[in-house]
């Protein structure tokens, strides 16, 4: 296994690697490669904004720039964070006062260590689930500092804290059998208008992302510099507004070498119109 640092270009004959921060979580990664004087960066899961707990996103100037667009959509404007941590506190607030558990739904991995850290910081005394809990063990032994200790999940000592469990253990025992509740769900689909549909069981859905919101991906694809945008991960529409705002846009309609999804009469799919060549990618 070889290791590369941010900003460490690697040589491999045609082609050079090197890595830039995605902001997405701790140790994710954009990938510049070039080739032939040509410069493209892949950015995979990213967002801009700042992560209080991992390293902040850098923008890399290309010619060929492969992007996530997951939130490719102009109603997905997140607001400020500082805004969405305010809900979230008065919330956790709330429930402490009515001698309820608050049970804050995020991914193990990233956005459980992001939650972690701005409840922290809040003051509150925080208990995790045993995936959480790993992981951020492994985020202290990669020399992040939290801000105050916190505690592996105990289920006699919920009392006064707050939970943070992956969303999939919602309608686990761990969380049903929490008779005073308050489950809070952080997730950017929060904005969209079926949000309480999508998250039954969930008392309060938060937009907090680990993803680049509309505006995001739109500045990405403006001050990246590149002559030509791929998306991919989101609707294909995405790109179609990319292209009304003057970029030259397409969108990767099936990655290379997926499964084609099935249909019920087992149609293959229709490629979009600005579907991207496979070719390109073999």
């Amino acid at each position: 296994m070889e290791t590369l640092r941010y900003g460490e270009r690697r040589d491999y004959g045609r082609y050079a690697l090197t890595f830039y921060p995605a902001g997405h979580c701790l140790g994710s990664a954009q990938v510049l490669i070039e080739a032939d004087g040509e410069r493209l960066v892949y950015t995979g899961d990213f967002k801009l904004r700042p992560n209080v707990a991992a390293e902040n996103a850098v923008i890399v100037p290309c010619d060929t720039l492969v992007m996530e667009s997951t939130f490719g959509e102009p109603l997905y404007r997140f607001p400020p964070d500082v805004v969405t941590t305010a809900r979230l506190y008065a919330a956790v607030d709330r429930a402490l006062s009515d001698d309820r558990v608050p049970v804050v739904l995020a991914y193990a991995l990233g956005k459980g260590q992001e939650a972690l850290e701005l409840l922290l910081r809040g003051g509150y005394r925080v208990t995790l689930h045993g995936s959480v809990w790993n992981v951020s063990e492994i985020y202290r032994e990669l020399g992040v500092e939290f801000s105050a200790s916190y505690e592996k999940y105990d289920r006699a000592h919920l009392k006064g804290r707050v939970l943070i469990t992956p969303p999939g253990c919602r309608k686990q025992a761990m969380i049903t059998n929490i008779e005073r509740r308050y489950v809070i769900m952080l997730t950017g689909w929060a904005l969209h208008k079926s949000a309480p549909y999508m998250y039954k069981n969930v008392d309060l859905v938060l937009p907090l992302s680990d993803h680049a919101d509309f505006d995001e991906l739109v500045r990405i694809a403006r001050e990246s510099g590149a002559q030509r945008i791929i998306t991919m991960h989101g609707a294909p529409k995405f790109a179609a507004t990319l292209r009304e705002l003057g970029f030259n846009a397409e969108h990767l309609a099936h990655h290379p070498g997926s499964a084609p999804a099935k249909t019920a009469k087992k149609r293959a799919p229709k490629k979009a119109a600005t579907a991207v060549e496979q070719s390109l990618f073999t």
